[in-house]
Order: C-alpha cells, then sequence, then structure tokens
C-alpha cells in the first residue's frame, strides 16, 4: 500500500514569518562563516516566494551578481548551512554499503548504489556525495528550475562523472524518472519551501506519494529529510502512515529530530525514514541495523 496523504495544518514552524527567516538566517551564517574564513563569497538576495518557480529562477540568476571568474565553493549556496554534510554521509554509508554487496553479487547489470536529492539547488552536498565513499555510487540532482540544473551542470558535469541532471517536479516523481528506483533521498530544505506556498498540502500528499514510489523496496532504502522542526501532529501524521506496510511495500521506520552536533545555532532538524522489512506476523524485521548513534 502506498503513503496516503492528508491535510496537515500549518503550524507556526512552517508560516511564512519562518519562510522569510530561512533565508535570513541563512544568509547571516554565511557571512558569519565567510567572515571567519576570509572567503569572498558574495550571495545577495531578498527574501521571496520560496514555492515560486520564478523566485527560484530568479535567486539562481540574480543571487551572485559577480562577472569575474569564481571558484565552485563561490558557486554553491547552502540552505539550513549549519547542518554538517558529513552527518549525512555518515547516515547513509550502511545504506550504500549493502546496496554495493548486493549489486556486486546479483546480476544487476553492473548497477552502483544511487542517490537522488530533490530540489537539490546549488548546494555542494551532490559533489559530496558522489565522492564521499570507497564504492562508486550515481548522483541525480534533480530541481524545477532550469537555471539552476544549468548551473549545478556547468559545476559538476565535468568533476562528477556519476552524476545526472534532471528538470523536473518532485512533486511529479514517478512520471519525471519513469521506473528508476534510488537506494537513498535526500530532501535538504524542499519540504520548508513547498510549505511556504498555498494549498501546500497538496503538494506535500504528492512529493511524500512520490517518494514512496521511487524509494528501492528493497530493506536498506532510505530517505534522509533536513527541514525546520516538524510539529508533534506532523510527527504522528508520518507515523502514522509508516504503519500501513505490507512485504511488497515495507514500512517506512521513522527517527525524528535526531541530535546533530554543531548544529545547536540552527533551527532546522535531521530525520531519518527507512524501509523495514515485515515477517509472516507483520513485525519489523532488521530494525537493529537502524542508525540512531550519532555521536
Amino acid at each position: 500500500m502506498s503513503w496516503i496523504f492528508a491535510v496537515i495544518l500549518i503550524t507556526p514552524a512552517f508560516g511564512f514569518t519562518s519562510c522569510d527567516s530561512f533565508l535570513m538566517n541563512n544568509r547571516r551564517l554565511r557571512h558569519l562563516q565567510a567572515k571567519q574564513e576570509g572567503s569572498t563569497h558574495n550571495w545577495n538576495h531578498e527574501p521571496f516566494d520560496f514555492s515560486s518557480r520564478i523566485g527560484w529562477d530568479n535567486f539562481y540568476k540574480e543571487g551572485n551578481p559577480s562577472d569575474d571568474e569564481q571558484s565552485l565553493e563561490n558557486l554553491e549556496y547552502e540552505w539550513h548551512s549549519h547542518m554538517p554534510h558529513s552527518v549525512i554521509v555518515d547516515a547513509i554509508a550502511p545504506t550504500i554499503d549493502a546496496a554495493s554487496k548486493y549489486y556486486n553479487t546479483a546480476a544487476a547489470d553492473n548497477e552502483i548504489p544511487s542517490i537522488l536529492l530533490v530540489g537539490t539547488g546549488n548546494s555542494a552536498l551532490p559533489r559530496i556525495l558522489h565522492d564521499a565513499f570507497d564504492t562508486s555510487v550515481r548522483v541525480t540532482c534533480l530541481d524545477y528550475s532550469p537555471v539552476c540544473v544549468e548551473m549545478i551542470r556547468s559545476m559538476y558535469a565535468d568533476l562528477c562523472p556519476n552524476m545526472d541532471f534532471v528538470l523536473g517536479d518532485a512533486t511529479r516523481l514517478k512520471e519525471t524518472l519513469n521506473s528508476d528506483k534510488y537506494d537513498v533521498i535526500v530532501d535538504k530544505g524542499l519540504l520548508d519551501a513547498l510549505m511556504c506556498g498555498e494549498g501546500f498540502d497538496s503538494d506535500l500528499e504528492k512529493l511524500m506519494a512520490g517518494i514512496d514510489e521511487v524509494l528501492t523496496r528493497r530493506e536498506w532504502g532510505m530517505s534522509i529529510l533536513v527541514c525546520f522542526q516538524l510539529s508533534k501532529s506532523n510527527r504522528e501524521f508520518l507515523i502514522e502512515l509508516a504503519d500501513c506496510g505490507t512485504s511488497h511495500n515495507p514500512n517506512i521506520f521513522w527517527d525524528f529530530d535526531i541530535p546533530v552536533e554543531g548544529s545547536e545555532n540552527g533551527r532546522a532538524t535531521f530525520n531519518l525514514a527507512r524501509r523495514c522489512a515485515l515477517d509472516e506476523k507483520n513485525r519489523i524485521v532488521n530494525i537493529d541495523h537502524m542508525i540512531t548513534d550519532w555521536e
């Protein structure tokens, strides 16, 4: 059974005030980081409608106005910049390892572990994940801004041979990605942006249903969600949805608000969901493989 989503009530954590502070907080942290490191990074932008494609196109067009040749780092911009990329790498490492061992022993047509980033933006995360593991991985960067997709293609295509760039809507994952399945899916800030739009409940329903469709059915399947803190009702709702798995569509087991050292000054939370197979009595198996200790 696929996930079925209902209307999720807006809480202050997802209101438009937080959408404004989402950008302002990242600008403040980037400014402090640049000052500390002596960086010449210059990415200026005022708050805009984060649910607007035109707004995002303008962000990528105008955010860094310098005409000078710039380093790769100066072209990259991080939402929730206080959340270390190493945390995501460490979280998905067991999944990458499990998938790699399976593909190496199965008749998988030279398949390698795969990672999908939804709403990837111009983050450094894709290139970090591409090179983070002992085994090769395929990284797919999906964004609905054509300006963004062409930007990151120019940034990473030559450096990352196993990276794909897809122009597509994250609320239409199944249609955009056809029958492709991914071992890991990462959402770092997309859910927050969707929450800024009117009628966001429909977009969230489509996003989560699409993630369920394209995430591998194997027990190592993992989805990472970095977002503003989820309300109690939203967490309970996700847990309720995760309790309707079957042997064909295994449960999603959520671990919310995982402590992350070094992220105390930010407002984002680290959340993890993983496929869990069921035995003949509908009991979760392999739960001991869940990653819950981050120290």
